[in-house]
């Protein structure tokens, strides 16, 4: 019973934090053009560490909860939004990802449908608008719900949106913040405030996955340079 319990928190958890469904997108989770991080000094020496930070948004009277997880990667601004925008890979490295959709692809616009697969099971479907943009700070990809009719509620939760904000950190690397509003909808057993407890502190994962990405991404190329330049000094012998 103790491990059924256990398994039932984490898919809803799982809900809470990554499930969409048809419904507007929440304003409040938009980001102004421009707009950066403001690190308090405490905040600053933990992602020097290395550290992923986590926020709570105030509270606006929504159903839902903001939470922002802030984190530094290391990269170069083209790499990480490289990654960000192949939506086509989001199941190789997107925790819970089972399939992803490309519907339409209209620079700077993208939609897609995403098939995640939880524990105990569970299902769930998403339709997202992504708008890539980038500014004089750094790159911008924003999502919002766009409505999926076809869709049972059982399948879907209620309303998600949010952005990725990447930009140049003045002490090296990049600044990411990633920042998620999500109403999970009915939450079966009254679970809902315990799931939202276990689902805050799994937002962070999604800058550690992305610092994965780019690091494996990064030493992929590597091992090709170097395994290119073998090949041609292995086709001109003289060579030193």
């Amino acid at each position: 019973m103790a491990l059924f319990f256990a398994m039932f928190l984490w898919a809803a958890s799982f809900l809470l934090v990554m499930a969409a469904g048809p419904a507007r997108a929440s304003e409040g989770a938009r980001p102004s053009p421009g707009q950066e991080a403001v690190l308090s000094a405490e905040e600053r020496a933990l992602v020097l560490t290395g550290k992923v930070i986590l926020r709570t948004c105030p509270d606006t009277g929504r159903k839902g909860r903001t939470y922002e997880a802030i984190g530094l990667i290391q990269g170069s601004l083209a790499e990480a939004e490289s990654v960000l925008v192949d939506f086509d890979s989001y199941p190789d490295y997107m925790p819970n990802v089972f399939d992803l959709k490309v519907c339409e692809r209209a620079d700077p616009v993208t939609i897609v449908e995403t098939t995640l697969r939880l524990p105990l099971g569970v299902k769930k479907q998403y339709r997202l608008r992504y708008t890539a943009a980038r500014d004089d700070g750094g790159f911008r990809l924003s999502w919002e719900m766009l409505p999926w009719p076809e869709l049972r509620p059982s399948r879907t939760i209620a309303d998600t949106s949010g952005f990725w904000r990447v930009c140049d950190f003045e002490e090296g690397g990049l600044l990411v913040v990633y920042h998620v509003y999500t109403d999970p909808g009915h939450v079966p057993l009254g679970m809902t405030g315990i799931a939202r407890g276990v689902a805050k502190h799994k937002i962070p994962d999604g800058i550690v996955k992305l610092r994965e990405r780019i690091r494996s991404l990064a030493g992929r190329g590597e091992a090709d340079r170097r395994l290119s330049t073998g090949e041609a000094r292995a086709a001109c012998p003289g060579s030193s």
